[in-house]
């Protein structure tokens, strides 16, 4: 037996480890400076708020039976209300007739007392007046005047004097109306009666008030019984409110407990997902760069694919291609007049060694030296020749010509009209091609000069911000 080959065994290549950039390493380090913050244990925190509603029921049935107790002694509470109400209205009611005349009262008194002001400054100005004339009838004015007279005509006196005493005469005669004016003041000053009408009027008004207050005293004195009997009936409720209290605060101390807990697992947890979200955020970081890493790779791949495609195609060209078809469709309906008129045209002689050559004489242009006025008239026999070949298309050929909005010829005779058609249609899809062209070009420069203000104002940011 031939000796068998020895397999060589390939080992299996491991895949390489990607290289790290330096931004993923320094996102990598971060991510492991982070301090690592446990999740709370939410598990925890429901059964000690289990225990804590637990305790918070025991005392809310104890306050029920407080509150039984404090209603079972309330029995007959509207009763009292309503009475007490009723006493109380009255007492209003009596205070408020009371203030009433108080007022009153205290208006008449102050009418009295400004009366008595007005008599008195009015008795202060006469007693200045009488001070000021020193007389007091206008006959003790007459007397010293005629006694001013006889003094002038029995003595002997001086210039000066006798201006003196003439001076004095002239001011008793001045003050002569005064006097009449003082006595007649005196004459009014006598007592009025407003005053003591006015004091009549206070008499009734604190009779009215002693009345009311009796009244109002009797409504207190009911009062006074009806709150001392309910307060016979109320008499332990004061302490049964105090327990009461007690438990609403040993309530109030548990529910203060439970939110205290919850306040620290919420700060556990808000700590917890601090921690989380600075993870995410250093992650996402690291998922850009991948994401960026892969798009430029993917870029790169895209690139060159283009680039072993090679370039793209026109704009129209499909539609080019279209019509050039159709031209190739319609060349072998052609008559065969126009067939040959094309191949004069397109087939011209070349010259052989520098030689002239003659052409036939359908393709010479006419010279003479009298240009002939008729032409022989051949004589055709059968007829006037062939007959245009009709033309039967399919429905593909039927579509293309709907499509490009040409004339569909029905025989062969209608073919160079077509042909023209496509060829006026060729030159107008050309025209938008070259515009097509001319507009992505410019495009084109937009887009580069559009991203490239981008990169300007990013590097500006991102120097602004370093």
């Amino acid at each position: 037996m031939a000796p068998k080959k020895a397999v060589e065994t390939k080992k299996e290549e491991k895949p390489k480890k990607p290289t790290l950039s330096p931004e993923m390493k320094e996102l990598l380090e971060q991510e492991k400076a982070i301090e690592k913050v446990p999740q709370p244990d939410r598990t925890a925190l429901d059964a000690n708020n289990e225990k804590t509603q637990t305790a918070i029921n025991a005392l809310q049935e104890k306050l029920k039976a407080i509150n039984d107790q404090v209603n079972a002694k309330s029995a007959g509470k509207e009763e009292h209300f309503k009475a007490r109400d009723e006493i109380r209205a009255k007492l209003d009611e009596y205070q408020g007739k009371i203030d009433e005349l108080e007022k009153k009262r205290t208006a008449l008194m102050g009418g009295i007392q400004a009366k008595q002001k007005e008599s008195r400054d009015k008795r202060q100005e006469l007693n200045d007046m009488k001070k000021k004339l020193g007389f007091d009838s206008e006959e003790e004015i007459e007397k010293k005047i005629r006694e001013i007279e006889v003094e002038m005509m029995t003595g002997s006196m001086t210039l000066k004097k006798e201006k003196e005493l003439m001076a004095k005469m002239t001011e008793l005669r001045k003050s002569k109306p005064m006097v009449s004016k003082y006595q007649q003041m005196e004459s009014n000053m006598g007592p009025t009666g407003e005053v003591g009408s006015m004091k009549d009027n206070i008499t009734d008004l604190q009779k009215q008030l002693a009345e009311l207050r009796d009244a109002k005293k009797l409504q207190s004195q009911a009062y006074s019984k009806l709150m001392e009997a309910r307060q016979k009936v109320m008499g332990d409720v004061p302490g049964l409110f105090e327990e009461r209290e007690k438990i609403n605060a040993s309530i109030r101390e548990k529910i203060q407990e439970r939110n205290a807990e919850r306040d620290e697992f919420r700060k556990q947890e808000r700590a917890f997902n601090d921690y989380l979200g600075k993870v995410r955020e250093l992650r996402g970081k690291r998922a850009k760069l991948e994401r960026e890493a892969r798009q430029a790779e993917w870029d790169e791949t895209r690139k060159a694919e283009k680039e072993a495609e090679g370039p793209p195609p026109l704009p129209f060209a499909e539609d080019l291609q279209y019509l050039e078809n159709i031209t190739k469709y319609l060349q072998p309906f052609l008559p065969k007049e126009a067939e040959k008129e094309e191949d004069k045209k397109e087939k011209v002689p070349d010259a052989i060694g520098g030689h002239m050559v003659l052409m036939s004489k359908e393709s010479r242009e006419d010279e003479f030296f009298y240009a002939p006025t008729k032409k022989k008239q051949l004589k055709k026999k059968g007829g006037d020749g062939k007959k245009a070949k009709p033309i039967v298309h399919s429905m593909e050929a039927l579509s293309f010509f709907d499509k490009y909005k040409l004339p569909t010829p029905a025989d062969s005779a209608a073919v160079p009209a077509t042909l023209e058609a496509v060829e006026a249609k060729v030159k107008e899809f050309k025209a938008k091609q070259e515009k097509k062209i001319e507009d992505d070009k410019k495009k084109a420069e937009k887009k580069a000069a559009g991203e490239t203000e981008e990169a300007a104002e990013e590097k500006a940011e991102a120097e602004a911000e370093e």
